[in-house]
């Protein structure tokens, strides 16, 4: 039960940087269970100011109150050794040994005789620390240990919701101040596709110590596991595959912001039969290309957005007892315009908003499989050729993905 308590802790700092939650929504989130979970009555999501020397509140849970945002500041010598923080040392203060002072007062007030600093590093770089304490001096090493994944992950989720906020801060700041505040967006949005890339690859370690674990606890102990055993062994590997998906995907996604596009003059219709061969070779929906006009493009980019568009037609007209397919283009004005239209499952056009945004789904994954990546990525590589991507759809009734281009000079 703890183990899953301490999991629950972890999904709601993930909930919230996927949803680009506040850093201090972030921290409120996951720290009145995870003060119950270490069993203390008081635990702090600390940020630190190097320069000034300072630390302050992000969120605060005593035994009555909660206390959420900015405000609060003391010095950072309350956190402990500030070089042992920096190397990753988790930090006991013994609270009637501070200096005097009215901050130690404050502590020995609230109970606080005795409380640990956790250091929140991203990068090598050490932006807080995650405290807790009470009357108690002892920290058992299971309470340190959980104290230690979720300072790890605030600290992950924190430095990408403050790169979210700078972001949605220079987009505000751009209608005012466009030329000037572009190239900072630009960097920005840099920085946060590299931090995507790094987190993605820093998962990478821990998912396959589950699989590799999961897979010899199956060949090793199978016959000494119950059949609920089984089931659950069955659900952790299944979930770690998931969860590679999603790395390969989150990747792919990220490495579409930095790719210098290739262009040449480009086949569509030879790209659309080149990508249906490799989807659709044993499928018995009926596919239908139209004349499609040429386009001026990165080749292999777009390879994919074909790919991405066909296989979504196909796995949502799967069920229908005459799948069909069809792909057509036209000129229209400054633009080439190709559509991939399905007799599939369609879906509410009151949910479009979500259709394009990463890892948002608008079926259940027991319905259809996927990750919610692949029309992200489609919007992004037409957006990247100057493009535009829209869709129409009817529940029960099939959809309709478009995209334009512009029409390159030589058409």
């Amino acid at each position: 039960m703890r183990y899953a308590e301490r999991l629950a802790i972890l999904h709601a700092v993930d909930r919230g940087m996927i949803r680009e939650e506040s850093p201090a929504a972030i921290a409120e989130a996951a720290l009145r269970p995870l003060r119950d979970l270490l069993g203390v009555p008081r635990a702090i999501v600390n940020l630190f100011d190097l320069e000034t020397g300072e630390v302050e509140w992000l969120a605060a849970i005593g035994r009555q109150r909660i206390h959420v945002g900015p405000g609060v500041r003391y010095p950072i010598a309350l956190m402990g050794d500030l070089e042992a923080l920096r190397r990753g040392e988790p930090q006991i203060i013994d609270t009637p040994s501070l200096p005097p002072s009215s901050h130690k007062d404050a502590l020995l007030a609230s109970g606080v005789r005795s409380y640990m600093a956790v250091p929140m590093i991203v990068g090598e770089r050490l932006i807080g620390a995650l405290s807790f304490g009470g009357e108690s001096s002892t920290f058992p090493p299971e309470q340190v240990e959980i104290a230690r994944e979720v300072a790890t992950q605030l600290a992950i989720a924190i430095a990408q919701a403050r790169l979210h906020e700078q972001v949605k801060r220079q987009a505000e700041e751009m209608e005012l101040r466009v030329s000037e505040r572009t190239a900072q967006l630009e960097a920005a949005n840099r920085e946060l596709e590299s931090f995507s890339y790094s987190v993605s690859h820093d998962l990478r370690a821990p998912l396959r110590a589950i699989d590799g674990y999961g897979r010899m606890l199956e060949e090793d102990y199978a016959a000494k596991l119950d059949a609920e055993g089984l089931r659950l062994l069955a659900v952790i590997r299944k979930n770690s595959l998931r969860m590679g998906v999603l790395i390969d995907d989150l990747l792919e996604f990220s490495r579409l912001g930095r790719k210098t596009l290739a262009r040449s003059a480009v086949d569509m219709a030879a790209l659309a039969r080149d990508a249906w061969t490799e989807l659709g070779a044993s499928s018995v929906a009926q596919l239908t290309i139209g004349a499609l006009p040429s386009a001026n493009g990165d080749p292999a980019l777009l390879r994919q957005v074909w790919i991405n568009l066909l296989s979504n037609a196909l796995k949502y007209s799967a069920r229908q007892p005459s799948p069909r397919i069809e792909v057509a283009g036209e000129r229209s004005g400054a633009d080439l315009v190709y559509r991939v239209s399905d007799n599939g499952a369609g879906f509410d056009m009151r949910y479009y908003d979500k259709l394009f945004r990463v890892f948002q789904r608008l079926h259940r994954e027991d319905e259809f499989p996927g990750t919610g990546v692949g029309l992200a990525i489609v919007q992004r590589i037409i957006t990247r050729h100057g493009g535009r991507v829209w869709a129409e759809a009817e529940v029960g009734k099939g959809a309709k993905f478009s995209f334009a281009l512009p029409a390159p000079s030589f058409l």
